[in-house]
């Protein structure tokens, strides 16, 4: 189990009309950072996230139905995953993770999210 603490939420970053959240880690550039959540994640390197795993956004719980072939690269990296709240579709984004249920979690500053491997 690892976990990350979002510590700064972009003004354009939770759009109820799109399914999709972008977290950065601190190195993300001023371009993105309007459009993303920042989080802190603790041992970024240890992380290897599956199909079938579950998130935990805050106390919303979500089974990852596909991992993209660049999610565990990044998040050890840069700590950069875009969550989709929708089906997984034939043309996946390489550094997505797509959850179930589709509906998006609520959001918000010092929620802590956890990764149940």
């Amino acid at each position: 189990m690892h976990r990350s603490k979002v510590v700064e939420i972009g003004d354009q970053a939770l759009d109820k009309d799109e399914n999709m959240l972008i977290f950065f880690g601190a190195g993300i550039t001023d371009g993105l950072r309007p459009y993303s959540v920042l989080h802190e994640v603790e041992k970024p390197e240890e992380i290897v996230l599956r199909t079938g795993d579950y998130i935990t956004f805050g106390d919303q719980d979500y089974q990852i139905t596909d991992v993209g072939h660049l999610v565990n690269q990044n998040m050890r990296t840069i700590q950069h995953v875009c969550f989709v709240f929708s089906d997984v579709p034939s043309d996946k984004l390489s550094s997505s993770i797509y959850l179930t249920p589709t509906k998006m979690p609520e959001i918000k500053k010092g929620m802590m999210i956890t990764y149940h491997e």
